[in-house]
């Protein structure tokens, strides 16, 4: 009896292991980046050993701060901030030359993850800011790779056309897209940053954009009215109509967007990178990847990382990706350019033969500072009304709200 007792008890006990042993093989990730569904799969079909599932989240730093079961990884933007950061562990032991060489990484985007010499997070994308005109017009624009506002300043007032008092025809206007103006505000310094309370930023850098934007709308096209008046009456077909159709010369789409345009309208779209003093402002949704601290399957979580990062895997996840977006079309690697040098460089450029010509180059890089995770609901909320309220030409609203005041009362609405 004693014997059979123990038996079985030996028996329990292998089933424990072996189930804990295959338990420990599945690591979770977090993510609201839908392409990891497939690149999971990818890594499945590569090895079993290990294995990862994917969790869907709209905003995986928001769920890392306020659900109490977290998964092994997660990889999404605003993941820097304060908060989050401290979410997850060090990866110092992943970045060596028979791992993965910090080297093989963009620079400026893998010290962002990089907190008192330690690794918190590995950069996965990014995207560049273009500007975007029709091919036809490319002997208008001199210099080969970028293109700075003054320049466009300049292209678009002798773009500009009239019919009486009214504009058909208008070259630009930095107040058209907020997302365009505020590009532009962390190209000229604005230096939005994290801060204990809420977010600081450099008033003279960005009172010297709102400053050019005021003038380009007085001596470019005459005034915010005009500029208004032309967009309610012109500004609702796509960007590559308007422009192909001589409706506007310039127009503002971020590479993810610009990449993902049908092949046949790119043919007929020329583009530069965004230049704001000779430096390229990165978009702030730069996706990273971290390992949660908390992570119950460190060993499947790491086996990922050092299987993704790593210009083989990301060559065939490319291809994957290609043959997939014949469906359903999405620009790169997980919707940006890879944050792995070699990837973006050699590989990107054979499926986008746009790039040949001008490949991001990473001493233009211009990353933007350490920001809250909320960064995209303060940036909608606050930043961009004040922004839209400042740069109208005319006299300047006595009632006009400062950014301090913004925020003080966001803060305040949010606690109530």
């Amino acid at each position: 009896m004693e014997k059979k007792a123990a038996c079985i008890a030996l028996c329990v006990f292998f089933m424990l292991i072996s189930c804990k042993s295959s338990e420990d093989s599945i690591a979770v990730i977090w993510t609201n980046s839908t392409e990891f569904i497939s690149y999971a799969e990818a890594f499945n079909n590569a090895q079993s050993e290990h294995k990862i599932v994917i969790s869907y989240k709209k905003n995986p730093a928001d769920a890392l701060l306020h659900e109490e079961e977290l998964p092994d990884i997660v990889i999404a933007p605003w993941l820097k901030g304060d908060k989050t950061r401290g979410k997850f562990a060090n990866l110092n032991s992943l970045l060596s030359d028979d791992k993965l060489k910090p080297e093989s990484f963009y620079t400026s985007l893998l010290e962002l993850g990089n907190t008192d010499n330690k690794q918190f997070l590995l950069p996965v994308c990014f995207n560049l800011p273009a500007i975007i005109f029709s091919a036809a017009e490319k002997n208008l624009v001199l210099n080969n790779f970028t293109l700075s506002l003054e320049e466009m300043s300049v292209l678009s007032q002798k773009y500009n056309k009239k019919e009486g008092a009214e504009y058909v025809r208008m070259g630009f206007s930095p107040r058209w897209d907020m997302n365009f103006l505020y590009a532009a505000m962390q190209g000229f310094g604005a230096g939005f940053e994290e801060t204990e309370q809420s977010f600081s930023w450099d008033t003279g850098n960005l009172e010297q954009l709102i400053d050019l934007t005021r003038n380009w709308s007085k001596t470019v096209n005459t005034s915010t009215e005009s500029e208004d008046t032309f967009k309610f009456k012109y500004l609702y077909d796509p960007p590559h109509k308007l422009i192909t159709n001589n409706r506007c010369l310039f127009w503002y789409l971020p590479s993810d967007k610009f990449f993902s345009l049908p092949a046949e309208q790119l043919e007929a779209l020329d583009y530069r990178w965004m230049s704001c003093g000779g430096k390229t402002p990165l978009h702030d949704t730069i996706i990273y990847a971290g390992l949660c601290k908390k992570a119950k399957n460190k060993a499947a979580a790491k086996a990922f990382f050092l299987w993704f990062f790593t210009t083989a895997t990301q060559q065939a996840l490319l291809e994957r990706g290609h043959t997939q977006n014949m469906i359903t079309p999405s620009f790169g690697l997980a919707g940006g350019f890879s944050s792995i040098r070699d990837v973006t460089e050699t590989v990107f450029p054979v499926y986008y033969k746009l790039l040949l010509k001008r490949l991001p180059q990473m001493n233009t890089f211009l990353s933007p500072n350490i920001l809250p995770n909320n960064w995209e609901q303060i940036k909608k909320e606050i930043i961009f009304p004040f922004m839209e309220e400042e740069t109208k030409t005319g006299e300047k609203n006595e009632e006009s709200v400062s950014l301090e005041k913004r925020i003080a009362l966001w803060n305040k609405k949010r606690l109530n």
